[in-house]
């Protein structure tokens, strides 16, 4: 990837592999399933094993190579391994049931909760996250 340049704009970039995100492995119903594949050189060591499946994901950037992840999150997850855990807000209740009909397990992001006509859920989705139901 890396050998590689882009133009934009009359411009030319050089492509460079961002090497703060990962491949993964994958197991039933989890997309997200423990052992990281590393982009570039250098990284995790974890062996891949017989039987296991992965997602092998490569990412390139005209830019400095990595995600900064001090900023706003972009995706969210249902957290697969939580058991239930009671909710005090309504709003989390009824944001939870939505999240669980039409994403399950699988990363959604803002825009599909808007997609699929939520509002005003922001306090609703951060309370999903502070008691680990959902995950950054």
């Amino acid at each position: 990837m890396e050998s590689y340049e882009v133009e934009i704009n009359g411009k030319v970039f050089q492509v460079k592999s961002i090497r703060n995100l990962n491949g993964h492995s994958i197991g039933s119903y989890l997309i997200h399933a423990g052992k990281s594949v590393p982009i570039v050189k250098g990284g995790e060591q974890t062996k891949m094993e017989e039987g296991e499946f992965y997602a092998i994901e490569t990412f390139g950037s005209t830019g400095k190579g990595y995600v900064r992840e001090d900023l706003e999150c972009s995706h969210y997850m249902k957290n697969f391994d939580v058991c239930h855990i009671p909710l005090r807000l309504p709003r989390a209740k009824q944001l939870l049931a939505t999240i669980n009909k039409n994403f399950s397990t699988l990363a959604f992001c803002r825009r599909y909760l808007d997609r699929v006509g939520e509002t005003k859920y922001l306090m609703a989705l951060k309370n999903l996250c502070d008691v680990g139901i959902v995950q950054v």
